[in-house]
């Protein structure tokens, strides 16, 4: 009975390692530290059960904790890059748009009047007239909407970029925290570091 329920404890203790394996993108190596630790912790459960336990009793929930600290880390990172990819783009960008879009509209109405002429002729003279007065414009146009699409370019590359440093913050850390839990889980598997047994609360009692 006390082997089967070691062994349970350490398949809870041990998943939570790869709860988010969907999420997390470490290297091999970090990987590969981790699932040291977990191999180490299983023999070391195997070999110790009067204390696994009590360890997996009290290790388990921080091994939890971590995870959920990786969660709100990791969520952190792709809501900001979500926000800066579409709305930070519009609000810094609006003005060139509607610049654009106000230079395109007043060329094509200009366009337009020309079909109003009496006769052919004077809407082809106007259409000439307006398209070499417009071409500038459209010029313009042209060479603005090059700039601005360079400069979104290099605002995605910032947010990307931005977005890859926070990923790989939250991945370290979890990395980090992990072991040093199953450090001190597997510590305490050789009976090298007992946790500390909860002093339960010292009663009261009231003066009647």
């Amino acid at each position: 009975m006390c082997r089967k329920l070691s062994l349970l404890l350490l398949l809870l203790g041990l998943s939570l390692g790869s709860t988010l394996a969907f999420h997390l993108q470490t290297s091999l190596k970090t990987s590969s530290k981790i699932q040291e630790l977990q191999m180490e912790s299983k023999v070391l459960a195997e070999t110790h059960q009067d204390t696994s336990s009590m360890c997996f009793a009290y290790y388990s929930p921080q091994l939890s904790q971590v995870t959920d600290q990786y969660q709100a880390d990791y969520d952190l990172c792709m809501t900001n890059y979500e926000h800066n990819k579409t709305v930070s783009v519009h609000q810094y960008y609006k003005n060139d748009l509607e610049q654009i879009e106000t230079d395109v509209y007043r060329c094509s109405e200009a366009m337009l009047r020309c079909y109003d002429a009496e006769t052919a002729i004077e809407a082809f003279e106007c259409i000439s007239t307006t398209a070499a007065e417009e071409a500038q414009i459209f010029y313009g146009v042209s060479s603005n909407a090059t700039q601005v699409a360079a400069e979104v370019k290099l605002f995605y590359v910032k947010i990307d970029t931005e977005l890859n440093k926070c990923v790989n913050s939250a991945e370290r850390s979890y990395v980090e925290n992990t072991s040093n839990v199953y450090d001190q889980l597997n510590a305490c598997l050789r009976s090298n570091k007992i946790p500390p047994t909860p002093t339960p609360p010292t009663p009261t009692y009231s003066t009647p």
